[in-house]
């Protein structure tokens, strides 16, 4: 009788070729598995022939995500590169000792899976998905990074710092939870200084006045286009849809200020033609819902794309993610260096809605405001699962929108794909008691 083959019949392997390590063989299957993902989203987003025009810019930076992020951000080979991980880190002060800023938040399954040998299971999904893609080689622009500055919103942004470690120069800010105290405002000031001499260190310039001011003024451009691109989205009917506006948004993550900024006044060029000659994206009696809770990342849009495939539309959001990214102006009296990083500290936090705060007033305020002024008919609050902060606030925003006489659903979840129907399911009833309101 004939032996059997040692492989069982498997083809040997070369000698060329080597057997792929735990990690290789990761790295290959969420290179894979974020490819797939990308490419659905596209391929659902392409069939919507009122797309405007002006959204393949957008596209063309998210669909690099299919190739290993490569040529994702633009930062030349010599310029220093500085991931941020929160929406505390100024960048102003990057763009002026001639850095690139990249956010590095992420909201990929595969790579959450592989930040559980950091994190336990009931770990912010976010925070597992960062973990994953710091601590492998996944996507390009996470390897460039020459320093990473983590702001410590949340617990589990503290500990991450300390996780990430082994990967990254890790530069950690301190934000102040209660930020009304005038000792707080001090503190806080003196973390963006010390943020700034480490800046410096890193790229080795010295930021002067003059380039300080200048990157306040690019910025600012930035943020007077998204004051534009939300003043057309108020419109009714609707002059684009909601999950393109959140990809409009986060691609501020990845892309140079002024190219970004050129993009999105070509958009809202496009919008304000679009108003005219009525082309919209819902019909008029579409309901109306904002989303505000945990921030939504690329490319977990599921939530999104289920409410604008029942027939909804997403007219606004209260996310750090998106529409509260870049909305608050640095406000500067006087040009000189102490009164730029003055107002630089005062920007990124007084005005902040962030729940970490002791008292969120701000929040509550911003969400009564977005309701009124986009017509809003109902609220999704997402919250991710260990998302504590947002999860302990639901009740707040829930009372306040009971006043306003606006109906809330509140949805729990991760990265995972395996509840979406159970997400559809919910969402369509929602969406169909807003339209027995109407």
């Amino acid at each position: 009788m004939n032996e059997m083959p040692p492989n069982h019949g498997r083809p040997s392997r070369g000698e060329g070729e080597k057997k792929l390590t735990r990690q290789e063989r990761l790295v290959k299957k969420v290179r894979l598995h974020l490819a797939m993902t990308v490419r659905e989203i596209f391929e659902e987003m392409e069939k919507d022939e009122l797309r405007p025009k002006a959204m393949a810019y957008f596209d063309d930076i998210f669909r690099k995500f299919m190739h290993n992020g490569e040529g994702v951000i633009k930062a030349r080979e010599d310029q220093k590169v500085i991931g941020t991980y929160c929406v505390f880190v100024p960048e102003e002060i990057v763009y002026a000792a001639g850095g690139y800023p990249v956010r590095l938040c992420a909201g990929a399954h595969d790579s959450s899976e592989i930040g559980e040998d950091f994190l336990p299971d009931v770990a912010c999904p976010m925070v597992k998905s960062e973990m994953g893609f710091a601590s492998m080689p996944i996507l390009d622009f996470y390897q460039r990074c020459d320093m990473v500055a983590l702001p410590a919103s949340c617990h589990w942004k503290l500990k991450m710092g300390e996780m990430l470690e082994p990967f990254d120069d890790v530069h950690m800010l301190d934000v102040p939870r209660v930020k009304e105290s005038e000792k707080a405002r001090d503190y806080w000031l003196e973390e963006v200084k010390r943020f700034q001499q480490r800046v410096e260190k890193i790229t080795g310039r010295k930021i002067r006045r003059k380039a300080l001011r200048d990157a306040i003024r690019r910025i600012q451009r930035a943020q007077r286009e998204v004051v534009r691109f939300q003043e057309l989205r108020k419109h009714n009917p609707a002059p684009i849809l909601g999950r393109d506006a959140l990809e409009v948004l986060n691609a501020y993550f990845y892309d140079e200020v002024d190219d970004w900024t050129d993009a999105l006044a070509a958009l809202n060029d496009e919008l304000e033609e679009r108003i005219e000659q009525g082309i919209h994206v819902a019909p008029p009696r579409a309901a109306r819902i904002m989303l505000t809770g945990s921030p939504m990342v690329f490319p977990n849009w599921k939530v999104p794309f289920i409410i604008e495939d029942l027939g909804g539309i997403l007219v606004c959001d209260e996310f750090c993610t998106s529409q509260r990214y870049i909305s608050d102006m640095v406000s500067v009296d006087e040009g000189t260096m102490g009164d730029m990083l003055m107002a630089i500290a005062e920007r990124y936090v007084l005005p902040c809605a962030c729940p970490t705060f002791s008292n969120t007033i701000e929040r509550r305020d911003l969400i009564a405001k977005l309701v009124d002024d986009y017509q809003v008919e109902g609220v999704i609050y997402h919250v991710l699962k260990g998302c504590h902060p947002f999860d302990i606030e639901l009740k707040i925003i829930e009372k306040l929108l009971q006043e306003k006489g606006v109906p809330m659903l509140k949805i729990e979840t991760d990265y995972s794909p395996e509840d979406v129907e159970q997400l559809r399911t919910r969402i369509e009833a929602f969406q169909e008691t807003l339209k027995g309101r109407n």
